[in-house]
């Protein structure tokens, strides 16, 4: 890998991660007190960092794919983002209980707060599956290369 896609790869995976983690708390800290969001997290940080973690490397890994010219679609990224964003969302999400029923959605608060871990899972799955995709297309590209060397 050249320097400069390094650099890109890097930055590019630091930025989500960062970005993943501001959204992460400026959610957290418009429905909750600042020790509610410390209870919160401690109580799901090996979820919360895995999330944070596997979309900057899914993205990350996104970035090497693009500079290489293989064929991904924007989709994989976006899904995984979507996904844990949402996953995140529902550690706050019953807080919002008491606005939710003027909007006329306070089922979802009540049903995202109950699944809240499944949904945290789901996050840190989805992530591990755009990671392994990228990892195949990366893998299929090297293949790829070998065989026009040979």
């Amino acid at each position: 890998m050249n320097k400069t896609v390094k650099v890109k790869v890097i930055f590019w995976g630091s930025i989500a991660s960062f970005t993943m983690s501001a959204f992460y708390l400026i959610v957290m800290f418009l429905t909750m007190t600042p020790r509610e969001v410390w209870f919160n997290f401690t109580e799901f940080w090996y979820l919360m960092v895995g999330i944070i973690i596997g979309f900057g490397i899914q993205i990350g890994l996104w970035v090497y794919v693009k500079n290489y010219g293989t064929d991904v679609h924007n989709t994989v990224p976006g899904v995984g983002g979507a996904m844990s964003g949402t996953a995140m969302v529902t550690c706050c999400v019953h807080h919002l209980a008491d606005v939710l029923p003027v909007l006329g959605i306070s089922g979802i608060a009540i049903f995202l707060a109950q699944y809240q871990k499944p949904f945290l899972v789901l996050g840190v799955s989805t992530n591990l599956l755009g990671i392994a995709y990228m990892v195949h297309l990366i893998q299929k590209r090297q293949r790829n290369m070998d065989l026009i060397s040979n």
